[in-house]
């Protein structure tokens, strides 16, 4: 039969029993309880420029360009045309501005931070923490210029080793990875905080997100350091409207919606789910599915998009033929599989049905969605890779459009497809 989706939200997962499983009660109201907040305007999570034919190569950058490579190249920052690129050559980091349009670079030589890091903030400053040696005159924090790549200190400092931009300053971790601070350009420091894990960072609207390697997640306060939301056994995914926050312990399982109104994250959810999770991948907006308890012993998938600037249910699917498993939000549209392994795309914003697929061909396990990650969606085309091949879809009819053998990842950077493989960074060229 076919899979429809419907426009009524449930409130997540009740306690129901029924011949001792958890049942799925369906009626209207929101997914979350909670008070509504206004919601603002989506942006572009695993949102793909136009691949509706197989892309060329727009530019390549290997060690033709990257003196020294030895490793994997990547994408530091963006900030509009131009893109931050960071390789390994030997021990040392290196980094190097390019034009995202021609792969061409701005500068005459890449910038050796050595043990350090480079960043860009909001300002559009390039900030480099340049650590040569364990300690040395050539230690420091420097400006660089954005046409000639010359540098400028400004600060001192030797014992930085990861960077991240973030409003008009710059955030850093420390080479024992357990120390963050936020510090101007000037080298000033805002707030210093130590945390029991390792850290690594990341954005959250304009607020900071720190992961630490011991499973706890704090989303800070750029003004103060101080946390604006903070938990442990937990899962943090952000969108362009709020975080989706999914608790994992046993037994406890649920996934709160934090808004983002500008820079700041709300510090009290929008609203719960009890015995909930959310689909990992890239997209504009979470899907969430059963988690917990009694969710094995369901007999049929079940999932509900929500918005979490409102923490209110936009819409839900759930049909007796379809599967629990291997569903792909991906982008602006999400792809459900029927137990016979077929599927059907819907647009997130509102349950829009598009395009239908067969069964994946036993003579082309490459080309199935089953055992591939969302790269991005376009309007029209859905990009999936695993580690052999990329393959798009048609999001409206489900046919394959084109493939691409793979030797690596393939990533979404503002909207192009970026594939690295080895020691090189391709970026293919939108149709």
């Amino acid at each position: 039969m076919p899979i429809r989706s419907t426009g009524r939200p449930r409130p997540g997962m009740a306690a129901v029993a029924a011949v001792g499983a958890i049942a799925l009660v369906i009626t209207a109201g929101a997914v979350l309880s909670g008070t509504p907040e206004p919601a603002a305007d989506t942006s572009a999570a695993g949102v793909l420029r136009s691949y509706t034919a197989e892309p060329s190569e727009a530019w390549i950058l290997d060690d033709a360009v990257l003196p020294g490579v030895t490793g994997p190249v990547t994408v530091a920052a963006t900030d509009g045309d131009d893109w931050l690129i960071s390789y390994p050559a030997g021990i040392r980091h290196q980094y190097l501005l390019v034009d995202a349009r021609s792969g061409e670079p701005r500068w005459n030589a890449p910038v050796n931070a050595g043990f350090g890091a480079c960043a860009v903030n909001d300002r559009h400053q390039i900030g480099c923490a340049v650590r040569l040696r364990i300690d040395g005159p050539e230690n420091g924090f420097y400006l660089v210029d954005r046409d000639s790549g010359d540098l400028t200190r400004t600060a001192d400092g030797d014992d930085t080793a990861a960077l991240l931009g973030l409003g008009s300053d710059f955030v850093h971790v420390n080479q024992t990875g357990y120390q963050v601070s936020l510090r101007s350009p000037s080298g000033e420091v805002r707030w210093s905080r130590t945390f029991a894990g390792a850290a690594k960072l990341r954005r959250a609207g304009g607020s900071l997100l720190v992961d630490t390697s011991d499973d706890a997640h704090f989303v800070i306060a750029p003004a103060d350091g101080t946390d604006r939301v903070a938990c442990s056994s937990c899962t943090v995914d952000v969108y362009s409207t709020g975080l989706a926050v999914t608790r994992t312990a046993l037994g406890a399982e649920s996934v709160a919606m934090y808004p983002i109104a500008g820079d700041d994250v709300a510090q009290q959810p929008a609203g719960t789910a009890a015995r909930m999770r959310v689909i990992r991948g890239p997209s504009t907006l979470p899907v969430l599915t059963a988690a917990g308890e009694g969710s094995s012993l369901e007999a049929a998938g079940h999932y509900e998009i929500v918005d979490p600037a409102t923490g209110s249910g936009l819409w839900q699917i759930g049909d007796p033929q379809l599967s629990k498993a291997n569903a792909r939000p991906c982008g602006a549209v999400f792809s459900v599989a029927r137990k016979d392994r077929s599927r059907v795309f819907f647009d997130l914003a509102d349950g829009t049905r598009r395009g239908a697929m067969p069964p994946p061909s036993l003579d082309d396990p490459d080309s199935a969605i089953d055992s591939s990650s969302c790269v991005g969606a376009s309007g029209d085309v859905a990009v999936f890779a695993n580690p052999n091949q990329l393959t798009a879809y048609s999001i409206d009819s489900g046919a394959q459009l084109w493939n691409r053998s793979l030797l690596g990842t393939a990533t979404d950077v503002d909207g192009y497809l970026v594939l690295q493989q080895g020691t090189t960074l391709t970026a293919l060229r939108p149709n």
